[in-house]
């Protein structure tokens, strides 16, 4: 009995923990409809490229601050490109520009925050990912 009681305790707290981690990994769910900033359909050949307006230099960047479902786009790359109109001036801005593949059908959400390091959030952007 009391080997019962302890192989039925660690499979209710495994089972537990296991629910834990997909939850970290759940999308946002309902994003107020006035925040929702786009909502993209890609099918499996297509890259889903993110595009926003950053300045560096003001301490300020784009975070991705959800974890994505991984099993419906994957992040492939993120770069900051200058403004090709003010390149050439001190300080100038540009845009942070993330690239995502689709990788299996289904829904996710993107959430990005600008913000300081560790500081208060200034902007936030919502993208709806449908994946067919």
């Amino acid at each position: 009995m009391k080997k019962f009681v302890i192989i039925l305790t660690i499979t209710v707290f495994g089972m537990y923990l296991i629910q834990s981690c997909d939850a970290q990994k759940e999308v946002i769910k309902n994003v107020p409809a006035d925040k929702l900033e786009k909502t993209y359909t890609i099918t499996e050949t297509d890259t889903l490229t993110i595009k926003l307006v950053s300045n560096p230099t003001t301490g300020f960047k784009w975070y991705l601050t959800n974890k994505i479902k991984p099993k419906v786009i994957v992040e492939y790359n993120r770069e900051f490109v200058k403004d090709d109109v003010t390149m050439d001036m001190v300080g100038a801005g540009g845009y942070d520009i993330w690239r995502f593949l689709p990788n299996k059908k289904g829904e996710t959400y993107l959430h990005f925050v600008y913000k300081r390091e560790n500081g208060k959030t200034d902007k936030e952007k919502f993208f709806k990912i449908i994946s067919k």
